[in-house]
């Protein structure tokens, strides 16, 4: 395995599995319905807390807006994204690629920092291991024989 797996092995892309009809409104499909309302969906995995919290940041408002999402919020609770002011037709048209391209970015950022990380920890561990070793020689170096010379 090299170090670029390493973050990645055994996580999943940062993404929505699928929409959760029964958090929908009831009037859904009747003249009653509303025009925007909150659609939850879950994600495919547990959310790493960086995820969650690049998440939180002003730049996906920002992408949402760009993307002509002023009006959407993203709202993590647990393993759902409460996506709000939206509808399922908005998000069939175009909203949920957005959104699923916002996730996919994080996801690849929280990964290379986690390859970082990793690669931080071999570098020490290999310095540690180098150090514990350049002690065990300097202590096997030493001799109690009364007979022996000074100079090894």
């Amino acid at each position: 395995m090299n170090l670029d797996d390493v973050g990645r092995q055994g996580i999943g892309p940062f993404s929505l599995d699928h929409v959760l009809p029964s958090e929908l409104p009831d009037s859904l499909g009747t003249v009653d319905a509303p025009d925007r309302y909150v659609v939850t969906a879950i994600f495919s995995r547990r959310p790493d807390p960086l995820e969650l919290e690049m998440l939180g940041a002003p730049a996906v408002h920002e992408q949402l807006a760009a993307a002509g999402y002023p009006h959407v919020t993203l709202t993590p609770a647990d393993r759902r994204l409460l996506i709000g002011g939206t509808n399922l037709h908005e998000l069939e048209s175009g909203l949920a690629h957005t959104i699923g391209m916002i996730l996919s970015t994080i996801g690849e950022r929280v990964a290379d920092r986690r390859v970082v990380r990793e690669e931080e920890r071999e570098e020490l561990r290999q310095h540690e291991a180098a150090r514990a070793a350049t002690v065990v020689a300097a202590a096997a170096r030493i001799s109690f024989d009364p007979s022996s010379s000074h100079y090894r």
